[in-house]
């Protein structure tokens, strides 16, 4: 059964997770793509797969190597991760969130291990490699350089000590390399393609409108199973995780999660591609169910529950 086949991290686990991605990404170009750097439905769906590879990446190492249970890791998060893709109500691709989306994991990924290791230089690289992620994702989209305040956070309230490096490179790092990236697309003219905003008026300016009647549509529903089985996840993570560290990330987690979740719900005009952002943490803490000595009848209730939901409402019309 699928419990048993990922129940170590190993070819066949690796292989399997990536035969689903390339089908998500095949599936993903035969929607209406909004936005993207290419027309090609080909140069598309490799930006696609290598996007969803870099974000399982990020999942794989915030979930297997940084798990509350070490004596018990798996590889349930290298399935789990395309059945919450799966699980997503796309309307059409927007490329930006989806790119925008596997840098921030990316960077996210390099703030965890920035906090868990103890080498200062380790450190520095660390959080230079997750600064410059977020910049880059800025470019994309104005306001992802607001995630900057989430190192600081962790700086100040994540018993970190300080050094003035650190301060240096989230601050610093952003105001040379975003102006210079600018200035080298205005000088060849693809200074159109980037910037996008919610909140400031650029050539790419997202429209708001706020949902007035609100209405469930039956592609919302895998989605809703996959956030009821996050939220008993997070009990659980709460209930077993001691340290204040990772409990303290762990809080910043679900707090994006829901603000993120919010917005995206309550605004109209969305594509899908914006849950994107909450995809890491919808599989990094459904993932702690399966840290635990669960019986695997119940592990493939889990799985099979997904996989009928995401066929039952979202491919059967």
């Amino acid at each position: 059964m699928i419990a048993k086949a990922f129940q170590k991290f190993n070819y066949t686990s690796l292989i399997v997770s990536c035969i689903l991605l390339i089908g998500i990404s095949y599936y993903y170009t035969t929607l209406d793509i909004v936005w993207s750097f290419f027309e090609s439905k080909v140069l598309n769906g490799i930006l696609i797969f290598g996007s969803l590879l870099l974000t399982i990446y990020s999942i794989d190492t915030v979930t297997r190597q940084l798990t509350i249970d070490r004596t018990n890791r798996n590889a349930y998060h290298l399935f789990l991760y395309p059945l919450v893709l799966f699980s997503f109500p796309l309307e059409s691709i927007d490329m930006r969130f989806i790119l925008g989306s596997a840098a921030i994991w990316s960077a996210w990924r390099n703030t965890r291990l920035f906090v868990e290791t103890t080498n200062n230089q380790e450190k520095i690289k660390r959080l230079l490699d997750a600064v410059l992620l977020i910049s880059i994702s800025s470019l994309l989209i104005i306001e992802n350089i607001f995630i900057l305040i989430l190192p600081i956070i962790i700086l100040y309230l994540g018993n970190i000590k300080r050094d003035i490096r650190y301060l240096i490179i989230i601050f610093v790092t952003p105001i040379i390399l975003i102006p210079t990236i600018k200035v080298i697309l205005s000088f060849l003219n693809l200074d159109s393609l980037l910037f996008s905003s919610y909140l400031f008026e650029t050539p790419n300016t997202f429209e708001i409108s706020m949902v007035t009647n609100f209405r469930v549509h039956f592609s919302f529903l895998p989605l809703f199973l996959v956030i009821f089985y996050f939220l008993l996840a997070v009990v659980i993570k709460f209930r077993k995780t001691a340290g204040f560290r990772r409990r303290f990330l762990d809080t910043i987690g679900v707090l994006f999660f829901f603000s993120l979740i919010t917005f995206f719900m309550i605004n109209q005009n969305i594509s899908g591609s914006e849950f994107h952002y909450i995809s890491l943490i919808l599989v990094y803490f459904i993932a702690q169910i399966f840290t635990i000595k669960t019986n695997s009848i119940y592990l493939n209730l889990i799985f099979m529950s997904l996989i009928a939901s995401t066929i039952i409402f979202k491919f059967i019309k």
